[in-house]
């Protein structure tokens, strides 16, 4: 399985349901808060202003789509 990233950060609402939706899947992912030094440095250097950023193996999606999410999953 490709590996996947979500950036986040602490009161996003759209975060929470991009977690949630791993989560029940159960598909791993590694998180990473942009509020954290490590984290903040991880999303510049993908050039994204906002979260959440969702890295799914080479692919990078920004905000939380479930056909994105999927169609990524899949290819």
């Amino acid at each position: 399985m490709k590996r996947i990233v979500l950036y986040t950060s602490r009161n996003c609402p759209h975060c929470q349901t991009a977690k949630q939706y791993f989560d029940s899947k159960k598909i791993a992912y590694r998180l990473c808060d942009v509020g954290s030094p490590r984290g903040k440095k991880e999303h510049a250097a993908l050039g994204a202003r906002g979260v959440p950023v969702i890295k799914i193996g080479d692919q990078i999606l920004h905000g939380f789509s479930l056909k994105a999410v999927e169609k990524a999953l899949k290819s």
